[in-house]
């Protein structure tokens, strides 16, 4: 972040950015104002019914996957370590010098990726910090520097901290999310319509049908309902995400399976 100095500094915080939570919460750094080796994107959370920054392909993965989980309930990106001087005590081998603006010398801000929060089966809620990399930034003493800071600032916080990278975020299983997370935020059928056909559609030709392959069901939907053709297999699609019915995220979907094989 070229540029940065003490005035930019005070002009963020006075824009609540790195504060709020779910709908109310500003991200440090937006995606038109930071360079990133990644392709940037913004994004509609669904559980938190705001625009999301996120800088790189390896985010939105992240992004999904965590969407996608039950237990979290918010989700905040380019989360600012504001207090990480006086929340680290022990600050010995940690190389602040490397985080300064070339220009003005003023310390950069250093951020986590993702802080989210999660409720337990217990209801109780607690906070997990995530920093997203891509495996060949691990080999960048640059970068193991700056994960350093991040794991003794949560640490000192008393919040699970870990770093991910793309070989544990799974293609597949985010494709999935996508083809099925697109149902909730389009207007192809109104909500009540939307809730009643897939309603019908579950109770009358999936569950009642477990040995037919699951193309023909859909199709047979469409074709007695007098459903546009398509409609059973985004009511399908529906169904899905909202975990009406669970099938397995990490395999390519397959309409040519049966019914009583995909579902779980």
């Amino acid at each position: 972040m070229s540029g940065w100095n003490k005035e930019k500094l005070q002009r963020y915080i006075k824009e609540g950015r790195g504060q709020g939570e779910k709908a109310s919460y500003i991200p440090w750094t937006k995606t038109h104002e930071f360079s990133s080796k990644g392709r940037a994107t913004r994004i509609f959370g669904i559980k938190t019914q705001r625009i999301h920054h996120l800088h790189s392909d390896n985010q939105l993965r992240a992004f999904h996957m965590f969407e996608w989980e039950d237990n979290v309930i918010d989700i905040r990106e380019g989360f600012p370590l504001l207090d990480v001087m006086e929340v680290i005590d022990n600050k010995e081998n940690l190389r602040f010098d490397k985080f300064r603006d070339k220009e003005s010398g003023e310390q950069l801000v250093l951020t986590t990726s993702f802080l989210l929060t999660i409720r337990d089966a217990d209801g109780k809620e607690r906070y997990l910090a995530r920093a997203i990399k891509d495996s060949s930034e691990l080999t960048r003493k640059i970068t193991f520097e700056k994960l350093e800071i991040e794991n003794r600032y949560w640490r000192a916080k008393g919040i699970e901290w870990r770093v991910i990278t793309d070989k544990q975020l799974s293609r597949q299983f985010v494709k999935n999310i996508e083809w099925v997370r697109e149902t909730l935020l389009s207007n192809e059928q109104s909500d009540i319509n939307k809730d009643q056909l897939s309603d019908m559609l579950l109770n009358h030709y999936l569950l009642s049908n477990p040995d037919s392959v699951l193309r023909d069901s859909l199709r047979d939907f469409d074709k007695k309902t007098g459903a546009s053709n398509g409609t059973g297999l985004y009511l399908y699609r529906y169904l899905i995400a909202k975990k009406a019915i669970r099938v397995d995220m990490s395999r390519k979907f397959d309409t040519t399976a049966r019914i009583i094989d995909l579902l779980m």
